[in-house]
């Protein structure tokens, strides 16, 4: 089936500005902005032992807490946001008629399966990202290739493994649309950071909380996106139904 940016962006947007997108971004900014200010935490007590007549005021917010509880809540935040994403999948996903409302099933439905392979996932793919990105194509491709591979966790309950081949069935044949839905998010993150930047010269703090803040939006608009893209490129109407009789096939390589 070939993936629709104009209805993939039009449908982002209602996503995005629904409860459930509220939802994610509350989410997503609070566990943000946490992870910011335990790593200012960790940054300037490294800051004090190492370079003791150096400035703090550059850090940025702090948390109240000890560097060991900070380090501990940098690692539990990192795993909490496989979580969202996990949660984002299923509220995005589903009909928009049933996006004003947040069933506890989307926080408790295999959640526990679902949280293990979609870190297997993570764990399997970005060392192969990581390393294509040396040569920027590559990585491009590969992360295309795979970036529907927590849908697959979230949504259809799939493994790590049935998960990654998923995804690569589903991106074939329409990796440029992808890559084009990429550089829109990526546009959008540009801006977003360069508008909160501003406020980095007024105060460190309110710049780091503007941006976590500005991101935080754009990521529900990237999540909301895929969704959209899943569910075009699945066949499927959000409500499960299947479009498989209208869908049409491309001979594209990309």
């Amino acid at each position: 089936m070939t993936l629709s940016i104009g209805r993939t962006l039009g449908n982002a947007l209602q996503r995005s500005l629904s409860l459930s997108g509220l939802v994610v971004f509350l989410l997503t900014a609070v566990s943000q902005l946490l992870l910011v200010g335990a790593t200012n935490t960790l940054l300037a007590d490294l800051v004090r032992r190492w370079l003791p007549a150096a400035s703090l005021s550059t850090t940025g917010f702090t948390l109240p807490v000890s560097t060991t509880v900070a380090a501990l809540l940098s690692v539990v935040l990192i795993l909490f946001g496989t979580f969202v994403f996990i949660v984002g999948t299923r509220l995005f996903t589903r009909d928009q008629r049933s996006l004003s409302t947040v069933p506890r099933g989307v926080f408790t439905h295999r959640i526990g399966r679902a949280f293990l392979s979609g870190l297997a996932v993570s764990v399997i793919i970005t060392p192969f990202i990581t390393a294509g990105l040396l040569l920027i194509v590559p990585g491009l491709f590969l992360a295309v290739s795979f970036q529907f591979a927590i849908f697959a966790v979230g949504v259809e309950d799939a493994g790590p493994i049935t998960a990654c081949r998923r995804s690569w069935r589903l991106a074939r044949g329409n990796r440029w649309r992808l890559l084009g839905l990429v550089a829109v998010f990526t546009a959008l993150a540009i801006v977003a950071s360069s508008v909160a930047a501003l406020l980095s010269v007024v105060s460190p703090v309110a710049g780091q909380i503007a941006s976590v803040v500005a991101l935080s939006g754009t990521v529900v608009v990237l999540y909301a996106m895929l969704a959209d893209a899943f569910l075009q490129l699945s066949g499927e109407t959000p409500d499960g139904r299947s479009t498989s009789g209208t869908a049409t096939t491309t001979a594209d390589p990309l």
